[in-house]
């Protein structure tokens, strides 16, 4: 617990003193008026004497008294009124409040605790004073009386008599009434009380003579004061003022409507103690009070002079609220002590040492030693019969019985005689011989049932065991059952109480915190406020004192907080505060939000009734955000009120928000998703056409989606001024919390500013007149000027400024835990530097239904968008830069439906709404196979497929010459000039071609342009427009070539001819059945072949309904007469009849677009590389062009299906989705179980292909000529554009197992030897006609083409590194048959 400012010991020793009775004359008070003090507040500060007296105990040993105090009373003292007690206690809590703490360390963790509590040691001093004296005990009882007169009087005698007879009466009253005597004889004691200032010391001394031969010398005393003179100085110090405690209504402002202080009935009544008679005159008492009488019912006549006048209620406060004044209590204006000095004070203090040591002390000694007897002569011997059956047979203890029986003791009864006896020795500081005394008589007490005595008996016991340092567990044990006696048995709760605060100091002293907290909850209640919370406020006190790691800081906090609750219902605001403020140091960063909540409100609430509007506003606004999520709806509204009403109340009184708006809880800012758009302002709205996507504060692109926007800006630059920076920056024209730039907006353009507010209640908010706060400087020649607009939008005035044209969002409905963007245009119309410091809005409560038109309580403030972390956010501060060009980009409008192979051609409006010309305008697309500028001119037809396919590779000094050589060409392969300059106000025009796919569903365009001239270096040197073409391709036609070779031969000539077989399919699924293609022709692009015929079915102008398909022959032939050097051949044949246009084939544009092979990567400069050249035998590009028919929509449009043929294999035109190697295989009608593109397991291509003429069948006679010659002839063509050697090489039969061979006769040669055959030369592309004669020794089948081999080497290598066998001849031409006649 917190230190107090005394010791346990001294406190206890304190509490219980000897209490002198005073009973003076008239004059007395008049003489002590002159100090401005009556009799006993003179002595009263003195009472405390640096003194040690003796006494001999009755054994004959010396007891030494040391530290000895006494309290000096009136005789006519009373207890104070309900109301008045009530003031004393509430004001001893009030006046008492410090803020004093100290730093604590528990558990890693610090708090700051009271330094010490005297407001819990006033209250409990006062606690014990405003007690009334009880029959059980005699510790505040009156031990003596001193009877005191005046030199003033005239006849000293008489006075002393007259006081005299008074003192007979108050010592023969009814034993219910006051004064209480500590027994029936008193110590009687003369003061005279000399006047030094009006009456001579002669007379005085006379006086006092007088007064000693009349009662005796050894009884009289006298006392001289107000001798101070002129010359003497004042008293350096006031000793009265603490002591004096005089009620004063006039600043005592407390007003209560239940009083709890305990009263006297009506009529008095006997004092209740045990059950039983005895044979010493108790009698049973049949009087007990009525059970309807409420405790603190009072009577007119009542005087408050009943001593047993003790209710099951305590009188510590009221269990209703208290508004208790926060003046201070001014108990005395006046100066004391005007007419004493020095003299006079030692005069004061010798007094009282003589009258304790000469005659108050004998007499205790005396008292003991006639008590110390009378217990000795009657101890062990019962007094009844049914005394003596109880003590023996009885089996219930005090503590667990709730009976009401009672027996009376007489005054003068043994077992009081013990009490009284215990209490003087008590009183001396002999706590031994006090707990020994004590001890007896509790045990006579439980024998007779007599609980209020027992209770008595134990509590003092346990506090003298402890005064004479032997408290244990047994006397802990006494102070409990004495407590539990009091509370349930005797229903006595001031005394339960009384033994609670005692027993807190002896289990303090001795560590026991954790009992002594158990104890203190136990007393509270709900009849008393005041006390449960000074209760509370101990215990929780208590389980911060354990030791190190037993410190409980949870129920510390707990109970602080219901301390807290419990000062509040009393009245008492600032201890409220305090002990609120104390529990949240633990709740703070605890994650327990509930209780947090409950403590953070209830500070708010507290702080305002204190009018601490700032801290109150801070209070309330803690529970509202961010955490507020596990809050009901119904306490976050009624959160929001409170906060709002102490909110404008703060306002109001604060002159600083005259120029500043107060930073409100709510909403909350999300930082991370702040952003600044500098791009210019859109385009207005038209029909038919739709603007640039462009950049948007909404969407922040992804990581893939800004590298792509960066590597064409690269291409870009690249293309437009011949190289790229060696440090590239890329331009930002979005900044968010990724970006660490300021940005820069050229004057008069709008800038976009977007904020999200989240709401993180459960009900709906409303904001009004939301519009940003900004802070501009400007950057003129002349002067530098500031513009601020938060003091006008605190005054509620309107704003305009030459430097910053803003927007206002007049309503903003943010339903709860939600989020919402909301985005600001500022639109700086001069050079400087902008910083957008906050939000400026009004909040208003909407409520849990969250009506939008609610008109409650408007609360006006801002958020700070520049604090704490956000504090240097540089997105915000923004620079404004000279005006620039702005070119704003607009489409035609067209649906994001497209099948893929779909030409759609956009047209493109640039408009520059800016003051300064722009220069040209150059575009870069992410895919030029999808989208490409549509020009006026064919010069250039078909050389992007030329580049790639045909154009020899350029040969490079050094790797990095390589890569800057395909750096340059990526770069100009994805860029092109759009227009030439576009001047201020003016507009240009373009047109695009797109060919979605599959593959690229989203085509990003990039448009660069520069001021004309130049801007200066400092300036931005060029800007940017974004676009993004966004489509939903699907697939609708899927075409497969297989390409096929022949040999055609005439009279005059052998040529090589190939087949394209073609199969063209629907594949729209059955949702898209709808769709119906007609396939318009094909095309065949390439410098070797040419289409020269179509073999078809009659139905080839059928449409081709959903899954339908469509199987076309085309013949092709070889050219040659070679196009021109860059220049690519194309043939095309009609598919579909009735064609009203017959130019609208492959060289007519749109058509001659995107008639290239590579698939395009930003990234990986050689995989845009073309092909390897001259690879493959056929090296043509087969084009299908087909319109489209959706009958459902009624519209139609036109495609185009590229395939490269390179060898001869199939080729699918269906462009495949990647499929994962762990996903199951899904086979259905579409799918081709052998991947055409796959080349692993391709057959290789014939250099030469050959052609046998022979005889089927042959009749010969064998008998007549033994050989029979068949003339056969083979035609040669070289498929390759290189000569080759060719060699038939005659020796090999490749079936000699299986059938006859044949032999060969005529003009062979050897390659080599041992090699029989024939050698030719080929040019390239040449066909020949060579004749041979095979021989025949038998009759029967032959195979030709098994009886020879072919191959073909280059000259230049001289080896067989080209040799291929030659493919098997048709069966019907190498099938010969011999037979006889």
């Amino acid at each position: 617990m917190a230190r107090s400012g005394k010791s346990a010991q001294e406190f206890i020793q304190s509490s219980f003193s000897p209490i002198i009775a005073v009973l003076c004359s008239p004059k007395v008070e008049h003489v002590t008026s002159k100090n401005n003090l009556s009799f006993t507040e003179l002595l009263q500060p003195f009472g405390s004497m640096d003194w040690e007296g003796q006494i001999r105990e009755p054994g004959g040993s010396v007891c030494v008294v040391k530290n000895w105090k006494v309290i000096i009373r009136d005789v006519h003292w009373k207890p104070l009124p309900p109301t008045e007690a009530r003031k004393q206690l509430n004001n001893a809590v009030l006046h008492n409040y410090t803020e004093k703490t100290v730093l604590l360390e528990l558990d890693g963790r610090k708090f700051d605790v009271p330094q010490s509590t005297r407001w819990f040691d006033a209250w409990r001093e006062t606690y014990l004073e405003v007690q009334f004296p009880s029959d059980h005990e005699y510790t505040n009882h009156f031990l003596s009386c001193i009877i005191v007169g005046t030199t003033l009087d005239d006849n000293i005698i008489d006075t002393f008599n007259t006081l005299n007879q008074q003192y007979a009466q108050l010592q023969n009253v009814t034993p219910p009434k006051l004064p209480k005597w500590f027994n029936n004889g008193v110590l009687k004691s003369y003061l005279l009380l000399h006047d030094v200032s009006a009456v001579s010391k002669d007379k005085a001394d006379a006086a006092f003579d007088t007064l000693k031969q009349t009662f005796g010398s050894g009884n009289c005393f006298m006392l001289a004061i107000n001798s101070k003179s002129t010359t003497d100085p004042s008293l350096p110090t006031d000793y009265w003022a603490q002591f004096i405690k005089r009620s004063n209504d006039s600043t005592s402002e407390m007003l209560s409507s239940v009083s709890n202080l305990p009263t006297t009935p009506p009529d008095p009544q006997p004092f209740p103690v045990g059950t039983g008679t005895s044979d010493d005159g108790t009698v049973p008492n049949q009087n007990v009070p009525p059970e309807g009488l409420h405790p603190l019912t009072t009577s007119e006549n009542d005087v408050y002079d009943n001593a047993n006048s003790l209710q099951t209620h305590s009188f510590s406060g009221s269990s209703e609220s208290m508004n208790v004044s926060v003046k201070p209590l001014d108990y005395s204006t006046e100066v004391h002590g005007l007419a004493l000095n020095a003299n006079d004070i030692d005069s004061i203090k010798k007094f009282l040492q003589e009258y304790a040591g000469k005659a108050l002390l004998p007499y205790l000694e005396k008292q003991i030693l006639q008590l110390s007897e009378l217990v000795a002569n009657r101890k062990g011997v019962s007094r009844s019969l049914l005394s003596a059956t109880k003590r023996w047979f009885g089996t219930g203890k005090g503590g667990n019985t709730t009976g009401n029986n009672t027996v009376i003791y007489s005054s003068e009864c043994p077992e009081l005689q013990l009490r009284r006896l215990g209490d003087l020795w008590f009183l001396l500081g002999q706590w031994q011989r006090a707990f020994d005394t004590y001890h007896t008589a509790k045990r006579e007490f439980y024998a007779d049932s007599a609980w209020l005595c027992y209770a008595g008996a134990l509590e003092m016991a346990a506090v003298s065991a402890f005064m004479a340092g032997d408290a244990n567990k047994k006397t802990h044990g006494y102070m409990e059952e004495s407590i539990v006696t009091y509370l349930n048995t005797c229903r006595m709760v001031q005394y339960a109480v009384r033994a609670t605060l005692l027993s807190v100091l002896c289990l303090g002293s001795a560590g026991l915190h954790g009992e002594a907290a158990k104890q203190l909850i136990r007393m509270t209640s709900e009849d008393s406020d005041l006390r449960s919370a000074m209760l509370l406020e101990q215990a929780s006190l208590c389980f911060l004192s354990g030791p190190g790691s037993k410190a409980m800081c949870r129920k510390y906090a707990f109970h602080m907080v219901l301390a807290g609750h419990r000062f509040s219902k009393a009245g008492q605001k600032k201890h409220a505060y305090r002990c609120y403020n104390q529990a949240y140091q633990v709740y703070r960063d605890s994650g327990w939000r509930l209780s947090t909540d409950h403590v953070q409100f209830a500070l708010g609430r507290l702080a305002g009734a204190l009018r601490l509007t700032r801290d109150a506003v801070r209070w309330l606004g803690a529970p509202l955000a961010p955490a507020a999520r596990h809050q009901p709806a119904a306490q976050q509204d009624a959160f929001l009120r409170e906060y709002m009403l102490q909110h404008q109340q703060w306002v109001d009184s604060e002159d600083e928000f005259k120029e500043h708006l107060p930073v409100l809880p709510l909403p909350l800012l999300e930082s991370e998703a702040t952003s600044v758009l500098c791009v210019g302002p859109a385009p207005l709205s038209s029909p038919g056409r739709v603007p640039a996507t462009s950049l948007a504060v909404h969407h922040t692109p992804d990581r893939q989606e800004q590298h792509t926007w960066h590597k064409l800006e690269e291409m870009l630059l690249q293309v437009v001024y011949g190289s790229v920076p060696m440090i590239f920056k890329p331009t930002v024209d979005l900044y968010t919390n990724k970006t660490d730039l300021n940005p820069a907006a050229p004057q008069g353009e709008p800038i976009q500013i977007s904020i999200t507010l989240r709401n993180p209640l459960k009900i709906v908010i409303l904001l009004k007149d939301v519009e940003l706060l900004w802070h501009f400087v400007s950057e003129s020649d002349d002067s530098k000027q500031i513009v601020n607009n938060e003091p006008m939008v605190a005054s509620g005035s309107s704003l305009e400024s030459s430097a910053i044209c803003g927007q206002k969002i007049k309503s903003v409905v943010l339903e709860g835990e939600s989020s919402k963007m909301l985005t600001f245009s500022l639109t700086p119309l001069r050079m400087g530097r902008l910083c957008v410091q906050g939000v400026a809005y009004k909040l208003i409560n909407a409520g849990e239904r969250g009506n939008e038109n609610a008109t409650g309580s408007v609360m006006a403030g801002k958020l700070n968008l520049l604090s704490g972390i956000n504090a240097s956010d540089k997105r915000l501060q923004i620079t404004v830069i000279p005006p620039a060009p702005c070119l704003q980009m607009t489409f035609t409008e067209s649906s994001a439906e497209v099948i893929s192979g779909e030409l759609r051609i956009v047209d493109v409006e640039i408009r520059n709404v800016g003051p300064v010309d722009a220069g040209p305008v150059h575009f870069a697309v992410s895919r030029p196979e999808c989208v490409q500028l549509l020009s006026p001119d064919n010069e250039e037809l078909f050389k992007p497929l030329y580049d790639e396919k045909y154009k020899a590779p350029t040969v490079y000094s050094d790797e990095r010459a390589a890569r800057l050589g395909a750096w340059r060409a990526l770069a100009a392969r994805h860029s092109v000039r759009c227009t030439s300059g576009v001047p201020s106000g003016a507009c240009a025009r373009a047109r695009l071609v797109l060919r979605a796919r599959t593959r690229a569903p989203e085509l990003a365009l990039l448009a660069l342009y520069e001021p004309e001239p130049r801007a200066p270096a400092a300036q931005r040197a060029y800007r940017l427009l974004r676009h993004v073409f966004r489509f939903t391709p699907k697939e609708a036609v899927e075409i497969s070539v297989t390409p096929r070779r022949s040999i055609k031969t005439t009279p005059d000539k052998i040529s090589e001819n190939m087949n394209l077989v073609t199969e063209i399919k629907n594949i729209c699924g059955e949702k898209d059945d709808d769709i119906i293609i007609e396939v318009l022709e094909a095309s065949l692009l390439s410098r070797q072949w040419r289409l020269t015929g179509m073999i078809a079915s009659a139905d080839k102008s059928q449409l081709l309904q959903s899954r339908e398909k469509m199987h076309l022959v085309f013949q092709a032939s070889r050219i040659f007469d070679f196009p021109s050097e860059s220049k690519v051949g194309w043939s095309g044949l009609k598919i579909a009849t009735g064609q009203p246009d017959p130019e609208d084939n492959i060289a007519v544009s749109p058509y001659s677009h995107f008639v290239t092979d590579y698939e395009t990567s930003i990234d990986n400069m050689e995989a845009n590389g073309r092909a390897d050249t001259k690879a493959g035998l056929i090296q043509s590009m087969f084009v299908v062009r087909w319109k489209a028919h959706h009958r459902t929509k009624g519209t139609t449009v036109n495609g185009q299906h590229y395939l490269w043929l390179d060898d001869f294999i199939r080729v699918l035109s269906r462009d495949r989705e990647v499929v994962s190697p762990d996903a199951p295989l899904q086979l259905d009608e579409y799918e081709i179980k052998l991947d055409p593109h796959d080349t692993r397991k391709k057959n290789k291509d014939n250099v030469v292909v050959l052609r046998m003429e022979h005889s089927n069948l042959i009749s010969h006679n064998f008998e007549k000529n033994k050989l029979c010659v068949v003339p056969i002839t083979i035609n040669i063509v070289n498929c390759y554009e290189v000569p080759v050697n060719v060699f038939i090489d005659m020796s090999k039969q490749t079936n000699r197992e299986g059938g006859r061979a044949l032999g060969w006769c005529g003009a062979l040669s050897g390659a080599g030897p041992g090699e029989l055959g024939m050698s030719l030369r080929l040019e390239r592309w040449e066909a020949r006609r060579v004749r041979l004669r095979a021989l025949c020794a038998a009759p029967g089948a032959y195979v030709v083409g098994s009886a020879f081999a072919v191959s073909a080497t280059t000259p230049t290598t001289g080896d067989a590194a080209l040799t291929l066998a030659h493919a098997p001849a048709p069966a019907d031409t190498s099938l010969l048959v011999v037979q006889t006649p």
